[in-house]
């Protein structure tokens, strides 16, 4: 009787084992795994897959192809280990800009056919697989497929073996997540749009621009949408990539001039941020007609290694030197341009592979969104800070000129105030009657409406010399010549924008001794906080 059960106990266990062990082998069969994975280059021209067949290959042994820039032609060849008959399995190449990727079967007579194809240049409905938006190839059970790839873009491709259901999987998550994303930014350039027809100032057009374009460039290489929308215009799609690229430089500059005032404080480095935007506009033109993309991520990549840390080394600097509104935005601006400098040393093959340094920009780039509104605030209470301050001390020399213009036959001595003058010029001089004199000039004569006006010309006028002048102003005033000169002219301006609304702002400029429309609009935004077509608008509504 024991031995019976014993027999069927013993039995049991055995199909129990021949259970797990076909259950195990189901489960290894149900996955897509690559059993062959082999990799060689060879000529541009070198594109007959029958001849490279035959040719020695390496194994692949990481998850991306690593080649660089190159005009060679990239030969893999691939096998999947067994998988279930109703499954589907897929070699997923991450890469939107990848030129042209065909793949081969080998018939029974030996020959290398075309099997299918994808890529950048050709239209999705041509495809092998065209509802994925990355190219790529399906693989068949057991039999061995020869890929080539031709590409101008970068290689630096990582490649995933997935099944069906984890592609699609994989596509509806990025999708998601990459609409949200989309629609952030998409916010934020709507309300900087609309700060720049409310406050009709220029930084928020260009700070709308940059988040617009940085958005369309991160599209274009990250998300599903454009490679859905534009399926079947792979010229525009792929130019895309690069104009996009070309414009967020254009604007990104532009708003990093206007943000940190960059003519006024480093007018040197400003000719060099000028010439960037000039190049940038250009490269926007040139990467929508032309098929340079290899030389366009090259100089592009060049560009940004030399920009990024040179113009946030002067950001410190000012912020070093009292500029404190500045620090939100070194934070902020230099947490992403940290990541995008991170991602260029990926692309130049500084950096070995990883996806973190491929995907490090767009995980930055919200933060820096998030902590702008901080940024601008700080910066218009600075603005509003030195312009209080400039206003009081104006308002002081012109009080004190206007006393001696009462009493300019007294005089006065000199006081401890040209005690930092070592040598005073001013001892035996009529210093009140001097200073009713310029009071005069400035008031009667209006000779402050001469555009050549300087501290040597008013000096001569005053029988003084420069330096005797200049002192008097220090002294005696509190404030400079320069300051003086741009309060009298600013004050005439916006005397004349209130009463002269027929005039245009050049006219206006040159009335008040200006000699050109951007020196008067630099000078009046740092006296009022304003540029002179603002003033007039909210003057007038």
């Amino acid at each position: 009787m024991w031995r019976s059960n014993y027999k069927a106990c013993l039995l049991i266990l055995l199909l129990s084992m021949s259970a797990c062990k076909s259950s195990n082998q189901a489960e290894k069969e149900a996955d897509c795994r690559i059993e062959t994975l082999q990799i060689r280059t060879s000529l541009s021209g070198e594109r007959d897959p029958n001849l490279q067949s035959a040719q020695t290959f390496e194994d692949l042994n990481q998850p991306y192809i690593d080649l660089g820039y190159t005009d060679r032609t990239i030969w893999i060849k691939l096998q999947s280990k067994p998988f279930a008959a109703e499954k589907k399995c897929y070699m997923v190449l991450e890469w939107p800009t990848l030129t042209n990727v065909d793949f081969f079967l080998e018939t029974d007579a030996g020959n290398w056919n075309l099997y299918g194809q994808a890529g950048a240049v050709l239209e999705r409905s041509k495809w092998k697989v065209a509802w994925l938006d990355y190219p790529s190839i399906p693989l068949l059970r057991n039999k061995e497929i020869l890929v080539r790839i031709n590409t101008r873009s970068l290689v630096r491709i990582p490649f995933f073996i997935l099944s069906e259901e984890e592609v699609r999987n994989k596509t509806n998550d990025r999708t998601m997540y990459t609409s949200f994303y989309a629609g952030f930014m998409l916010a934020i350039c709507l309300f900087s749009l609309f700060f720049f027809f409310t406050l009709k100032d220029q930084i928020y057009l260009w700070y709308g621009g940059y988040i617009f374009f940085v958005t369309m460039n991160f599209s274009l290489m990250y998300s599903s949408a454009p490679r859905i929308l534009l399926s079947e215009t792979p010229y525009w799609l792929n130019h895309g990539f690069f104009f996009s690229q070309a414009l967020t430089l254009f604007f990104g500059v532009a708003f990093f001039r206007e943000f940190v005032d960059l003519r006024s404080y480093y007018p040197r480095f400003d000719k060099i941020a000028i010439a960037i935007l000039i190049f940038a506009a250009l490269s926007s033109i040139a990467s929508v007609l032309s098929d340079w993309n290899q030389l366009f991520s090259g100089v592009f990549s060049l560009i940004y290694m030399i920009w990024i840390p040179a113009f946030l080394i002067v950001t410190i600097r000012m912020l070093i030197q009292g500029q404190k509104h500045l620090l939100t935005f070194v934070i902020t601006w230099g947490t992403f341009y940290s990541a995008a400098f991170v991602y260029i040393l990926w692309i130049t093959r500084v950096l070995q592979p990883n996806p973190i340094y491929f995907y490090l920009p767009v995980w930055a780039l919200p933060l820096e969104v998030i902590f702008f509104a901080a940024s601008i605030y700080e910066r218009y209470k600075s603005i509003d800070s030195r312009r209080k301050i400039l206003e009081i001390e104006m308002k002081t020399a012109v009080d004190r000129l206007s006393e001696f213009s009462l009493k300019p036959e007294k005089s006065q001595p000199s006081d401890g105030k040209t005690s930092k003058y070592i040598r005073s010029k001013i001892h035996n001089t009529n210093v009140n009657a001097i200073l009713g004199e310029i009071e005069r000039l400035f008031t009667q004569e209006m000779i402050f409406k001469e555009e050549n006006l300087s501290l040597a010309t008013l000096a001569t006028r005053l029988e003084l010399n420069p330096h005797q002048l200049s002192e008097i102003c220090n002294t005696q005033l509190n404030t400079t010549f320069p300051r003086l000169l741009s309060y009298y002219r600013i004050q005439h301006s916006i005397h004349l924008l209130k009463e002269k609304s027929e005039w245009n702002i050049l006219e206006i400029a040159y009335e008040s001794g200006f000699g050109s429309k951007a020196a008067f609009n630099a000078e009046f935004k740092r006296i009022t906080g304003q540029t002179p077509k603002q003033f007039r608008i909210f003057e007038l509504t």
